[in-house]
């Protein structure tokens, strides 16, 4: 009998480890298609300006429908809803669902260099910094669902009546420029309509950061060189401290080691990509790991990885002390769980929560029972992430 519990835990690990070996194939396939993506994209300035044309034109048909909040559509809208509907409907261009997350995911640009098309953001009230969006549509004009007012619903307003010109925070961009090099910007006075308790406003004319383009990223300001693409691209830094709860014959809390992971990753995307490497002193099983990470971010506050880990040193098991072999491939699964952001000056911190897993055999590559697999393999990982713009070492 024992002999057959042996084959089949034998079974159950072989099939456990195929598992672990397809899913992060598969993981690792979506992330090359998303950089061969990337390399791909390249919308030239007619293609975008017609782009811009069709969000605007879509927007117009809108006009008249009652506000509601919380709606997207199709006959009833709130501000945020209003531009996520239109933007599926015309480009078929999936947009983030609120004002401030769309302020987050635009590119902040002077108001010199705005057109038709872009995304107007404004402060009306003290709940938060961004509070309402409208669709630029040309001559200081824009459309967006009013939620109270003489006039409420979908209306065209005007940047230069008083309500809204005290109130007027940044123009954002999610869609390339249409304008060909050398083209003339849209009459526009800047220093008419600029917030002055805002501190996000890039003002050119006014400051040497001229030259560069105002990217927000949940209340700091990052500044990039035009025609870098540097302002979407964001690194992060995370510091851990590991630890574990199942041993191979009991259940108990046990440090496990020290983890620094750096990483960037490509923010225009709703599934944003990025790579990241890990330096682990497993202290646990007495190795030094480097994990190569190919992740995929979700709202900022979600991210799954996987890679391959680089292992330096003779692992041990706890509590037994039997020898161990860390995997090259598949190496490292897991998901990061991060908290809202504290803005602190240029950079934000979040509190990180992480799971993952990672693959260690037998000396002789055969698998670990179940038991000695978990034990190994899977760890938590709590500690600090701190992220930064790219574009704002440009600054």
């Amino acid at each position: 009998m024992k002999i057959f519990d042996d084959v089949k835990a034998f079974i159950a690990d072989k099939s456990a480890r195929a598992a672990a070996k397809k899913t992060l194939s598969i993981m690792l396939l979506l992330f090359c298609v998303c950089c061969v993506k990337l390399c791909a994209e390249d919308t030239s300035p007619a293609e975008a300006q017609v782009m811009r044309e069709k969000f605007v034109a879509e927007s117009k048909k809108y006009v008249g429908s009652p506000y509601v909040y919380g709606a997207v559509g199709p006959d009833s809208f709130d501000c945020s809803g209003l531009v996520y509907y239109t933007a599926k409907q015309s480009i078929q261009k999936q947009l983030p669902r609120t004002a401030k997350a769309l302020y987050n995911y635009c590119r902040i640009v002077p108001d010199k260099d705005k057109e038709i098309g872009d995304l107007l953001f404004f402060k009306t009230n003290d709940t938060a910094p961004i509070t309402h969006v409208g669709i630029y549509i040309g001559n200081n004009q824009f459309i967006s669902a009013i939620s109270d007012g003489p006039n409420t619903g979908v209306i065209i307003s005007s940047l230069k009546q008083d309500y809204w010109k005290p109130k007027y925070v940044a123009c954002g961009q999610f869609l390339k420029s249409g304008k060909k090099a050398g083209s003339d910007s849209d009459d526009f006075e800047e220093e008419d309509f600029v917030d002055s308790d805002s501190k996000s406003v890039a003002k050119s004319g006014s400051s040497k950061k001229k030259s560069g383009s105002n990217v927000k990223f949940n209340g700091s300001s990052f500044y990039a060189p035009e025609g870098e693409g540097l302002d979407v691209l964001v690194a992060d830094a995370s510091l851990f401290a590991d630890w574990s709860l199942i041993s191979p014959n009991s259940f108990m809390f046990q440090f496990r080691g020290i983890d620094l992971q750096t990483h960037v990753r490509y923010t225009k995307w709703i599934l944003e990509p990025g790579i990241g490497l890990g330096f682990r002193f497993n202290v646990g099983m007495g190795v030094f790991q480097m994990p190569i990470l190919f992740t995929a971010t979700i709202n900022d506050y979600v991210r799954f990885y996987a890679g391959p880990v680089i292992s330096f040193g003779n692992a041990r098991m706890m509590v037994t002390g039997e020898d161990a072999k860390p995997s090259f491939f598949p190496g490292i699964i897991g998901i990061s769980l991060t908290t809202p952001s504290l803005d602190i000056a240029k950079v934000k911190a979040q509190i990180v929560q992480d799971i993952s897993y990672t693959v260690f055999n037998k000396p002789d590559n055969s698998a670990l029972s179940f038991t000695n697999s978990i034990s190994a393999g899977l760890v938590f990982f709590t500690g600090i992430r701190v992220t930064l713009g790219i574009g704002s070492l440009f600054k």
